[in-house]
């Protein structure tokens, strides 16, 4: 399949989501679109080899304080990945990123750290951790509602 036919689509995220990846985008010069794929990428890798199992069914609030809409593209193969994620999990791609965000986001960071060799600022961390505490709460239930269980 070709990878030059672009479709383009968009997914609505918590704002606070949103401001963590257009944070990021600017730090490492790539684009939201480029790491909310690898969001998607990173949990699917984990979903396959076993390090998360159960059926995914929950995601983020349903009433942030503010919505952002985040628009991204997909060549062909991305969209019969995705569709056959979709198909597998019926879950949508927006649950799939967002539990990327919640449980790999630490990884991704890091693995873009090492990756493109750049420093990243004290501050960056600190603003990912204030809206993890928000959620940290909710991550024990999160875990449970989704069935999800992380091998040791």
């Amino acid at each position: 399949m070709s990878k030059n036919n672009l479709k383009f689509t968009s997914a609505n995220i918590d704002g606070e989501y949103f401001d963590e990846l257009s944070k990021a985008a600017k730090i490492f010069h790539i684009s939201e679109n480029s790491i909310y794929k690898d969001l998607i990428e990173l949990t699917k890798q984990n979903m396959h080899c076993g390090h998360l199992k159960g059926k995914l069914t929950e995601y983020q609030d349903h009433n942030p304080k503010r919505w952002e809409t985040l628009y991204y593209s997909l060549n062909e193969d991305e969209i019969e990945i995705f569709g056959k994620l979709r198909q597998k999990y019926k879950i949508s791609i927006s649950k799939f990123a967002f539990i990327g965000f919640v449980l790999f986001w630490d990884l991704l960071m890091l693995i873009y750290k090492n990756r493109l060799k750049i420093i990243i600022p004290k501050d960056f961390w600190y603003s990912y951790g204030e809206f993890k505490e928000k959620i940290k709460i909710l991550i024990p239930i999160f875990l449970k509602r989704l069935n999800i269980q992380k091998k040791e």
